[in-house]
């Protein structure tokens, strides 16, 4: 805890010294929040990030008494996803202005409650020439786009029903016109990476290649269209034998939105295979039937499909709102199961949620500013999720039997 406190005194003399020196090439600004939530589960449920990121609510696990262990509630007062970082402004490099951002928050790499660790959020330096810009560093990932994602109280900004992750990237856009804006993208992973498959998409010696384009104009419209393709390698050696097996999948994504006068809209909808790096359901099956007559191990990406719309009024003291988001596992396209990894002490899933068909969730709030910056939230989030006893030959959860978590938060901020 001494270190971090020096680091973050350090940074903000840093940024006080250098900011008053406007003579000085370098301009550094600090932001961030303070942020407090509050919550009330009455499930018990998937919640990483010491419980600020919801995900959905635990299966039924019966006792020899055939009582539900999951079927308790859960409070949480939490304050470690508050953050802080720097923006900083630099003088003109190759004919560009340029600009950096470092920004971290103290949830660690599990956010776990046994780890308030520094993790870095944002890292990045970016150059622009007017038209077209460059950035290379960690942020969000394309499928995350800024300009259109749900407003929730929840720290989960639509997760699992919307993409969340922030990875290493080079990215460079061009905007065509004042309306037009194109994009493109060469990614690998960090910490949000596919589920349990660390060093995979380096291994496999192909980053991700993404590809957008976003449209806006004066009347509020926003709409933006981005695909994208990424290959991933499980294993080096199976069996004693160097395997060559690869698992490849694409995805796709729309996003709109529309500000009128006392209200604004927005929605999204997504289709992929093994999402697991940006926090949706699927993940990696093994082929039934593989191909090679060595008996190593084939890939194939399990699919799934989510939507969501938010619509939030525009006002300046209160702000009601109301998010839905539904997602569907969709299996893979050929005979296979599940995969899993062997582990140390148990099998590791490269899945998430794998034996979820579907689920949905609605989440009612109201937001109540004291100022554009400082502002309180009060949300109640009803998840439901159908969870299979059995899967089918492609993979798809079948026998559904469906549980639900309603969450109560509340959650102040002060931003600076």
């Amino acid at each position: 805890m001494r270190k971090i406190l020096n680091i973050f005194v350090f940074l903000l003399l840093t940024s006080l010294v250098v900011g008053q020196e406007k003579q000085k090439a370098f301009n550094i600004e600090l932001h961030g929040f303070v942020g407090v939530n509050a919550y009330y589960d009455t499930r018990q449920s998937v919640t990483p990030r010491n419980g600020n990121i919801y995900l959905w609510p635990n299966k039924p696990e019966y006792d020899q008494n055939g009582k539900d262990m999951n079927d308790h509630g859960k409070f949480d007062l939490d304050a470690a996803f508050s953050r802080f970082g720097l923006h900083v402004s630099g003088p003109e490099v190759f004919g560009a202005k340029s600009f950096a951002l470092l920004e971290a928050d103290f949830l660690g790499t599990s956010g776990d409650k046994k780890n308030h660790n520094f993790r870095i959020r944002h890292a990045y330096i970016r150059l622009n020439w007017g038209k077209t810009t460059l950035l290379a560093g960690q942020t969000w990932h394309p499928l995350f786009l800024t300009e259109n994602f749900p407003s929730t109280v929840n720290l989960n900004a639509g997760s699992p029903f919307h993409p969340l992750n922030r990875t290493p990237q080079l990215r460079i856009s061009h905007k065509l016109n004042d309306k037009l804006e194109v994009l493109g993208y060469l990614l690998s992973q960090n910490d949000f990476s596919d589920k349990n498959l660390v060093g995979a998409m380096e291994n496999s010696e192909v980053p991700e290649v993404d590809a957008q384009i976003k449209y806006k104009n004066e009347s509020g419209l926003f709409a933006a269209f981005t695909a994208g393709y990424k290959t991933l390698k499980p294993q080096l050696i199976e069996n004693n034998l160097v395997t060559d097996e690869e698992i490849s999948s694409f995805h796709l994504s729309a996003s709109f939105r529309k500000k009128f006068n006392q209200f604004t809209f927005k929605t999204e909808g997504l289709y992929g295979g093994n999402m697991t790096n940006v926090v949706m359901l699927g993940g990696v099956a093994k082929k039934t039937s593989p191909d090679n007559d060595k008996g190593l191990t084939e890939y194939v990406p399990l699919k799934s499909f989510s939507v969501w719309t938010d619509v939030h009024s525009n006002g300046q003291k209160v702000q009601p709102g109301i998010m839905f988001g539904y997602s569907q596992n969709l299996g893979a396209s050929e005979a296979a199961t599940p995969a899993t990894k062997e582990g140390p002490e148990q099998k590791l899933s490269y899945c998430l949620g794998q034996d979820i068909g579907y689920m949905y969730a609605f989440s009612p709030r109201v937001k109540f500013h004291a100022t554009p910056k400082i502002w309180l939230g009060v949300e109640w989030l009803h998840t439901l999720a159908a969870y299979g006893s059995d899967y089918n030959a492609k993979g798809k959860p079948v026998d559904l039997e469906t549980v639900s978590n309603n969450r109560f938060i509340t959650s102040l901020r002060y931003t600076f």
